[in-house]
């Protein structure tokens, strides 16, 4: 038998093991599921099983079996589930987003075009256009600084020498509901590489770019950052929208991303969400700290009708140090959800939190952060402090900080406070001649900006902090009847 028709059979048995799998579960289902969820399930299963017919390594098809088996036992998650009372799934669950691939993806983008996406600030830029990287449109990649290495996901899971980092948490993926999905779908995505010692001054630009509706862009990436090695990640979700006739521009981008920042190493992170109002965002990062370590991030959220940045760090060495930071801004119906777990595993662990929102009209945020200690992480000092600012008398916010402590030599706390704008801080700026909707523009966003000043990146908190203030212009957060109480001081 040539090594070719091995190949053939191997892969047969393998999508004979996944119609085994997917009868079984069908007769043995354990959760109850609506009409349209079976369907929503079904739809993703058959494109899985499309993307597994075109690929004939055997342990990225194994992986997206065993995603089919979990996503067909637990469906997606409905108002039962106590994670997702608040961001609900309605709306996702009646769409079919369709998933495109490098063959299908014709998108006529031009440079031109992506102008006003592009950093001001030198960067190295890589682009996805509708989850499909663009080899014409990134920079070139065979001339990269000494110690940085970048593939693309596509051609690591052709070789199951180099796929394992993609494949090694498959289980902890699996935990959320989406990653499930991501691993059912994987396919693109990117993996950087920064050597032992080495310092990239120039930073990594992501730009993810939605141009088609009713499409899943499915991102795997996967970042290794090498002992006494440091890295500055930028990642931008945007969607194009050339015509009147997309207004309503749906689309979906799922991403998972495992950052494994080995010892002595630092890394600082920015994501920037800009995506259609009409949109659906949902991203899981799963970062692994060793000793001595320092990580940084930030996320902005300012698009999609419904967003989820999920934070899962656990910090598996001593004296690690962590912040993570937040500012989301939204209005008309749009839920904006944000969530952190970290997880302090040895000693002297150091992590900071500030995360605020800025809620208008009918908009839904949702904020989650666990801070956990393990018994033998003694000496931690974890903080978490969750601030919200309320433009209208419909919008709600859903805030749930939380610790779990086991060891008994720690100093750990976490607050909450939501509220409106303080009727003496306006006065105080009328007083001075600034009218009333200035100054609850001037307060507003002095109140979302703290976050975005912690960056400490100059060129790039100076972008964000552009992107923050166009969209609060732009989006007619600012009116005379804005509601003022007692609020926020």
């Amino acid at each position: 038998m040539t090594k070719l028709s091995s190949k053939v059979k191997q892969h047969q048995n393998v999508t004979l093991s996944v119609k085994e799998i997917l009868n079984k579960m069908l007769k043995q289902n354990t959760r109850k599921m609506s009409p349209m969820a079976k369907a929503a399930v079904s739809h993703y299963i058959g494109a899985s099983e499309q993307l597994n017919k075109a690929h004939s390594l055997a342990e990225v098809v194994a992986c997206r079996t065993r995603a089919q088996a979990v996503l067909l036992a637990q469906g997606f998650p409905t108002l039962r589930d106590e994670a997702w009372q608040y961001t609900k799934l309605v709306q996702f669950v009646q769409k079919r987003f369709e998933t495109p691939t490098l063959e299908t993806t014709q998108h006529g983008l031009t440079a031109s075009k992506l102008q006003n996406f592009l950093p001001p600030y030198n960067a190295i830029k890589l682009i996805f256009v509708d989850g499909v990287f663009d080899e014409i449109l990134s920079d070139d990649r065979s001339n990269l600084p000494a110690g940085l290495s970048i593939k693309l996901t596509r051609a690591e899971l052709k070789n199951s020498k180099i796929a394992k980092p993609w494949l090694e948490h498959e289980t902890l993926v699996n935990t959320e509901p989406f990653g499930v999905l991501n691993q059912a779908l994987l396919s693109e995505g990117f993996g950087i590489n920064v050597a032992k010692n080495a310092t990239i001054e120039t930073p990594v630009f992501v730009l993810n770019v939605q141009t088609k509706p009713n499409k899943i862009s499915t991102l795997s990436n996967c970042v290794v950052v090498k002992e006494n090695a440091e890295l500055t990640l930028v990642e931008q979700f945007v969607s194009l929208i050339d015509n009147t006739e997309n207004a309503a521009f749906e689309a979906c981008t799922n991403v998972v991303t495992v950052m494994n920042i080995e010892a002595s190493a630092r890394v600082r992170q920015v994501v920037l969400q800009q995506q259609s109002d009409f949109a659906y965002y949902f991203h899981n990062q799963f970062i692994f700290q060793s000793d001595l370590s320092d990580f940084n991030t930030f996320y902005g959220g300012l698009g999609s009708q419904l967003s989820r940045h999920q934070n899962h760090l656990f910090m598996n060495g001593e004296r690690i140090e962590n912040t993570q930071n937040s500012a989301c801004l939204a209005h008309k119906k749009q839920v904006v959800d944000s969530r952190t777990n970290t997880q302090h595993k040895q000693v002297w662990g150091a992590s900071r939190q500030l995360h605020k929102y800025v809620l208008a009209d009918a908009a839904v945020g949702v904020f989650d952060g666990m801070i956990g200690v393990d018994r033998q992480a003694q000496k931690t000092d974890g903080q978490m402090d969750n601030k919200n600012l309320l433009l209208s008398s419909a919008a709600k916010m859903n805030s749930k900080p939380q610790l779990e402590i086991y060891a008994d030599d720690v100093k750990c706390s976490h607050g909450c406070a939501t509220g409106q704008i303080n009727q003496e801080q306006i006065f105080y700026l009328q007083a001075r001649g600034i009218s009333r909707t200035k100054a609850i523009e001037m307060i507003t966003k002095a109140f979302l900006m703290e976050p975005v000043e912690m960056i400490n990146r100059a060129d790039v908190q100076q972008w964000v902090a552009q992107a923050f203030s166009d969209a609060l212009v732009s989006g007619g957060y600012f009116t005379t009847d804005t509601p003022v109480e007692q609020g926020l001081k």
